[in-house]
């Protein structure tokens, strides 16, 4: 008799972590490709959860139908064993016959059981066990193991290289008049206009126009 493994934690140091249990696995194909033993490797889920997908109402008209499936499909198999040792015509009978026999009985079946359970589970659903994120366990070969695994996708534990702010080019003194007057309108980084209080204006440095009919003062 095979004997019950007794539930162990598992050992090993955490060198990925993954959100799906596909790209776990894919984790793990990509080290097994690349040479890695990985009989040292085990897959973690964490955080489970019990998840229950509705697919809709279930109604005798269902349940029917489901029964009849079923039941052809074991009329079929007796058909085949009922007809062992017959011709070619009479297999084809024995089965055809046992496929709609297996239909009728399981449809009835289905029926009955529908009405005899009630209103109290008619809703057709799924249920699974879903992880909130595997976690890939290295026991041996660790620092190769974890390197391996940067370059999978979806591995969440990669490390992410800070962005090197951009160096902003300084302001060209071509934008600016000697006095530290913008010029066209150009700003420092700040946006403080140089100069902007108490510089003089610009039009005391230009020359005063001479008054009309060209003649100027004695």
């Amino acid at each position: 008799m095979p004997t019950a493994m007794e539930p162990l934690m598992p050992t090993g140091t955490e060198v990925a972590s993954y959100q799906t249990y596909a790209q776990a696995r894919a984790g793990v194909d990509y080290l097994s490709d690349n040479g890695f033993d990985v009989s040292s490797i085990t897959i973690v889920g964490t955080d489970l959860h019990l998840v229950e997908r509705v697919r809709g109402r279930l109604t005798i008209a269902r349940a029917s139908i489901s029964g009849a499936s079923s039941g052809a499909l074991w009329g079929a198999l007796a058909g085949m064993l009922m007809s062992a040792g017959q011709n070619v015509g009479g297999t084809g009978t024995w089965v055809a016959g046992g496929i709609i026999v297996g239909a009728l009985i399981g449809m009835a079946l289905s029926a009955l059981a529908f009405i005899i359970r009630g209103r109290g589970r008619d809703l057709v659903s799924s249920q699974q066990v879903v992880a909130l994120r595997y976690a890939v366990l290295a026991s041996a070969d660790i620092d190769r193991a974890y390197a391996l695994l940067q370059r999978t996708p979806g591995n969440r534990a990669r490390v992410v290289r800070p962005r090197q702010e951009e160096k902003r080019s300084q302001a060209n003194s071509v934008g600016f008049f000697p006095d530290g007057r913008p010029r066209f309108g150009a700003a420092t980084k700040d946006g403080d206009v140089p100069g902007g209080q108490g510089a003089p204006d610009s039009r005391e440095d230009a020359p005063s126009s001479p008054p009309e009919g060209g003649q100027t003062e004695a």
